[in-house]
């Protein structure tokens, strides 16, 4: 399976540059799953609930899933990452995944930093879908930082999870391989790069995204300028990874213990 990530500086404040930069980037690319990052068509920084709504979409009637979809019929694949989404009112923080088909599945993200909540709901459900041969999770960067939400989608049965990211700290890029490792499955990673205005002083995005295979090993992570990434992977390797079955040959019956699902 050809997998990958585009990883750039987000257009602040302008849809259309987004989505036409992102198809001028990867139109004449082949692959089966592509990851951007969070927030991609309107940036992350915002005062207020008010500067995000002109962004805002119902996904029942969305200009950027139907622009994606269009582009999917030219790359035969699948793309996610993040938008702006309005429902009954009120805002979310959703990933999008979808194909030539239209719209796979959406996902609200759940974890959400202080500063997100100025604005946005939180979601309440883990979501999974599946793309050809892949089984594949959605997360959006603080995700990462909690296991119970990555262990809901290795009980769901996926064999990548997908994290598209706005962060700036070194952190969360050491968290990705742990979890890569302790669901045995693929991880994606997208961050953006650049910098943007937070109550009038920039804050910069460092970039560093990255894939990691079962074993937790990193099989290619990005510097801090722009890059599409896209590799092969093997799917055959998720639950059957080399390091991992020296100290457990099967991680499956230990998630099951805690039973932990999001509802």
């Amino acid at each position: 399976m050809k997998v990958g990530f585009f990883q750039y500086n987000i257009i602040w404040r302008d849809r259309e540059a987004n989505l036409s930069y992102i198809r001028s980037k990867i139109k004449d690319s082949a692959f089966d799953l592509l990851v951007l990052p969070e927030l991609f068509t309107s940036g992350y920084a915002f005062e207020s609930r008010e500067e995000l709504m002109p962004f805002a979409e119902n996904l029942e009637d969305s200009y950027t899933v139907r622009f994606l979809t269009e582009l999917m019929k030219e790359c035969g694949g699948y793309i996610t990452g993040s938008i702006p989404e309005l429902c009954n009112e009120k805002l979310y923080n959703t990933s999008v995944i979808v194909g030539a088909e239209g719209l796979v599945a959406s996902y609200r993200k759940i974890h959400l930093p202080d500063y997100e909540k100025r604005a946005f709901e939180s979601g309440d459900k883990a979501v999974s879908c599946t793309c050809n041969e892949m089984k594949v999770g959605l997360t959006i960067c603080f995700d990462a930082w909690f296991a119970p939400l990555s262990s809901s989608l290795k009980l769901q049965g996926v064999n990548v999870i997908c994290l598209s990211a706005c962060f700036g700290g070194g952190v969360t890029p050491t968290i990705i391989p742990i979890r890569a490792l302790e669901n045995q499955c693929f991880y994606i990673s997208c961050n953006r790069i650049g910098t943007e205005m937070f109550s009038g002083e920039p804050d910069s995005y460092r970039g560093e995204s990255q894939i990691v295979n079962p074993d937790g090993k990193i099989l290619i992570k990005a510097g801090n300028e722009e890059l599409l990434s896209i590799i092969d992977i093997d799917l055959s390797e998720v639950n059957n990874p080399a390091f991992g079955s020296l100290v457990k040959k099967d991680f499956l019956s230990e998630h099951k213990k805690y039973n932990i699902m999001i509802k």
